[in-house]
């Protein structure tokens, strides 16, 4: 099954635009000697819950760096605290217009800041309180979280009227290079903000796996490690009831990555544009975000996440590979890369329509 280009860029783009994830039972988040700034802390918990209390209309532009160039997406967003979200593409000519909705969910993982589950964040980062600053014309605080190297890792621009969060940066390892920015152009707060004709939501069933489960799933011959490089930890695990295909859901408080799993063998049709990773028998393509798809003792891996790239190899060679066999036509099996998109979370809505 194919993937155009505009349904990868727009519909995994949302990974993080500040609203909840779905219902899960979140990981315990490790402990942390790190001396953080109570400012920066209390700053990014009102970040965090900003969402639901107030309605805000703009537009909000995505872009990634990596090996392959620059990648953005401008969109148009309509937020109803007591509804959802309405996303569109914004100067699309393949499908203009695409919209879709994310419905208002519970904080199923704790509360996140783009998309970031934020006891994540605070376990992983030192949070340091840079004062007030200003961006779109509205006066901000400077939250940065920083490495145990003391390295920037990211930036935080958050609305000092409404709490909302108005930017972020993200930084590689060097604290230098900048790999990822989420940036409002445009924001207007709204007083009240009801959606009356709210387009379509993604199709698709899919269910929660408690993480007291995850050990379970282990026996079952499914691979779930409870971390993977780049201190990413495992917080939730959702299943599709139609093909089986389990989500695990991994990230730092910053970067997150999505491993699909499901038994069957890699059709090779479904990888066609991608290129040859440094492992055998795995095929990448970097971008926003990056894939990473191989088989593997039946199974059928694909990595989504918003790693740079060398971070996103790291993780690919943590999990099981083998040497691809020769395949039949009878023996191939698609893996469903469109659907799984759509799975990121619900802010990848949009994929079905575009893709």
């Amino acid at each position: 099954m194919s993937l155009s280009r505009l349904a990868v860029l727009v519909g995994t783009a949302l990974i993080g635009l500040g609203l909840p994830l779905p219902t899960a039972v979140a990981a315990p988040a490790p402990t942390s000697s790190r001396e953080d700034s109570p400012s920066a802390v209390s700053w990014l918990e009102r970040a965090a819950l900003a969402p639901e209390r107030i309605s805000y209309h703009g537009t909000q532009i995505i872009t990634a760096w990596g090996p392959q160039g620059s990648s953005s997406a401008m969109l148009g967003i309509v937020h109803a605290a007591s509804q959802g979200t309405e996303i569109s593409v914004v100067g699309s000519s393949s499908a203009p217009g695409a919209k879709s909705f994310v419905q208002r969910a519970a904080h199923g993982a704790g509360p996140a800041v783009d998309g970031g589950p934020l006891d994540l964040l605070k376990s992983t980062y030192q949070l340091a309180y840079k004062c007030c600053t200003e961006t779109i014309g509205r006066v901000a605080v400077l939250v940065e979280a920083l490495r145990d190297d003391q390295t920037l890792a990211a930036r935080f621009w958050i609305d000092q009227a409404s709490g909302l969060l108005l930017q972020r940066q993200l930084f590689s390892a060097d604290g230098r290079t900048l790999v990822r920015a989420t940036v409002f152009t445009e924001l207007s707060i709204d007083t009240s903000e009801f959606l009356g004709h709210l387009p379509p939501m993604a199709p698709g069933d899919t269910e929660t796996v408690g993480m007291g489960q995850v050990g379970d799933l282990r026996s079952q011959g499914w691979t779930c490690a409870a971390d993977l490089p780049a201190s990413l930890k495992l917080y939730e695990v959702h299943q599709d009831s139609a093909s089986g295909s389990l989500q695990f859901s991994y990230s730092d408080g910053l970067f997150t990555v999505s491993v699909f799993e499901q038994r069957g063998a890699l059709d090779p049709a479904a990888v066609q544009g991608y290129s040859a990773g440094a492992i055998p028998g795995v095929h990448v393509r970097y971008g926003m975000p990056s894939y990473a798809v191989w088989s593997s003792g039946g199974i059928v891996y694909t990595v989504v996440g918003d790693l740079p790239s060398d971070l996103m190899d790291k993780v690919v060679a943590a999990f099981p590979h083998q040497q691809p066999p020769q395949l039949t036509a009878l023996e191939r099996m698609g893996t469903g890369l469109a659907r799984m998109a759509t799975w990121l979370t619900p802010m990848s809505a949009l994929s079905w329509k575009l893709g």
